[in-house]
């Protein structure tokens, strides 16, 4: 099971084994640029959570929310995934 052999198609085709895989284009992410939103996150550099810095409301490519910016000590980027509360 899972080698590819015999199975109808193999392990390397694309998902529905008609044509080629599809394109990112543009990443499929909207961006909402809204004032200040006191969002939090954990920055891996810091190993701590922190306030995200200039926080940016994003959509992501399977459409859920997602909360971007960077950390106020050390300006590493930061990340996290569902809806600004």
């Amino acid at each position: 099971m899972g080698t590819g052999e015999g199975e109808g198609r193999p392990l390397h085709a694309p998902p529905c084994g008609n044509g080629p895989w599809p394109k990112d284009e543009g990443k499929g992410e909207s961006r909402e640029y809204g004032g200040t939103m006191a969002a939090e996150a954990y920055c891996v550099k810091c190993k701590t959570k922190r306030e995200i810095k200039d926080a940016v409301q994003i959509t992501m490519k399977n459409g859920r929310p997602a909360t971007e910016g960077k950390c106020p000590v050390c300006g590493t980027k930061m990340f996290k995934i569902g809806a600004a509360k």
